[in-house]
């Protein structure tokens, strides 16, 4: 299989492809042949995706030389998209072919208990808000991203129609992937975000035309990092030293959710999780408290 090799190269090169990449390409293809021929397959042919699949469990575990850790999920879809490369190499000379069949999913991050708040440092945040406009409006931010667990850009994207008191919901319009989905206010949330509707909002937007739910000083739509900055402030006034953005509050009620019983089917749902695996991350938050 040696010979494939330079002649990969080779075509990479006359397919016009950089110098780096085309060595980069050859290296990962390397790679490839030598688990071959240490697994005993001396055929192109031979190739099954059973074998690509123990490939991959192995490259896995593999340690990056540089920085003595796993390969990272981009590496390993660096070898899945030079496989590809190399298997139509093989159509196109005649060769041979193999399929390259291999899901790789990027592993959720795991969060740490210095991003969560407790429940007395959530108290603390609430406690900091004033009861002027502005602070009726940080209770408000408060309940919609510890009260929903909504992401940053949802509660910024959220308009005055989404939120429906009627229903006791909020219409996440644009949520991850463009997904929308309808999340339940508890009578706390829905209190916090009506006082900020008939009594804060008004005074700021000054009867200036504007559909953001939530305003600035200024009556315009209040922006994520003019938000998260906010939080920041409440945070400080509330005496956390923590580490902890905004995002944090949407981790902080999804920890306590779980701690209070509630199943992670429910906590996806709640959260708009496409899948349970980035909902099963506040379990390994809970087993390491």
């Amino acid at each position: 299989m040696e010979r494939f090799i330079t002649t990969y190269g080779e075509w990479l090169r006359a397919l016009n492809y950089e110098e780096k990449n085309a060595l980069v390409g050859v290296q990962k293809i390397r790679v490839f042949l030598h688990w071959l021929r240490t697994n005993k397959i001396d055929s192109i042919q031979h190739i099954t995706n059973q074998d690509i699949q123990r490939f991959f469990g192995q490259l896995s575990g593999k340690m990056n030389i540089h920085t003595s850790t796993a390969l990272s999920i981009n590496s390993l879809k660096t070898y899945s998209r030079e496989l590809r490369r190399f298997s139509r190499y093989l159509l196109e000379s005649g060769q041979g072919h193999f399929e390259v069949s291999i899901q790789l999913k990027s592993p959720p991050i795991l969060k740490t208990a210095e991003e969560i708040f407790t429940s007395e440092e959530i108290k603390k945040l609430y406690q900091s808000c004033k009861d002027d406009p502005l602070g009726m409006r940080d209770r408000a931010m408060l309940s919609v991203y510890y009260g929903c667990g909504l992401r940053r850009t949802e509660g910024v994207n959220l308009e005055l129609k989404d939120v429906q008191f009627s229903r006791g919901i909020l219409h996440v319009r644009k949520g991850k992937n463009y997904k929308e989905r309808y999340v339940p206010m508890t009578a706390r949330v829905a209190a916090d975000l009506m006082e900020y509707k008939l009594l804060s909002r008004p005074a700021l937007v000054m009867n200036k035309p504007c559909n953001s739910f939530f305003v600035n000083y200024r009556g315009q739509s209040l922006g994520v990092q003019s938000m998260s900055n906010r939080f920041q402030g409440l945070k400080a006034e509330a005496g956390i030293e923590k580490q902890g953005s905004l995002h944090s509050l949407r981790h902080s009620i999804a920890t306590h959710l779980l701690e209070k019983g509630m199943s992670l089917e429910q906590i996806a749902r709640f959260l708009g999780h496409s899948s349970l695996e980035s909902t099963q991350i506040y379990t390994h938050i809970i087993n390491n408290v």
